[in-house]
């Protein structure tokens, strides 16, 4: 690790974050998180986006609501300090007014799970459910 990620790493920064989730897939997780970035940036808030675990198609979608680059945060293939230090370029380089960060799968899917990435992190979760069949 460079120095200056040491000291990264080192330093406390604040940013309002969101860990958006849902029970299974197919909720509607990236229609809803490329809708909520796109009317904050609409609203002139600077938004950064996350995507946690592996994914092609998600951060293609949700680059175009928030309009910057979607960066992928994996606690198994790249490490609890790579992904801290991913959250906290984009308040100090990106100048982020808001993280938001979609899950994979299901909230509690997978080890480590969506669940573990927002504990590890402090981030509120909001559940996302399609509730058209109850």
């Amino acid at each position: 690790m460079e120095k200056h990620e040491q000291a990264a790493t080192a330093s406390a920064c604040y940013c309002p974050a969101l860990f958006l989730a849902a029970p299974a897939s197919g909720q509607g997780k990236t229609t809803i998180t490329a809708s909520l970035a796109h009317l904050l940036h609409r609203n002139g808030k600077t938004v950064r986006i996350f995507k946690f675990g592996p994914d092609y198609l998600d951060p293609q979608i949700l680059e175009k609501g928030s309009k910057t680059p979607v960066v992928q945060l994996d606690l198994w293939m790249a490490g609890e300090e790579w992904c801290r230090q991913q959250l906290y370029r984009a308040v100090v380089e990106y100048k982020a007014d808001i993280i938001l960060v979609e899950g994979a799968m299901g909230l509690f899917d997978g080890t480590p799970s969506s669940a573990d990435l927002a504990a590890k992190f402090g981030i509120p979760v909001a559940l996302i459910m399609d509730v058209r069949a109850m």
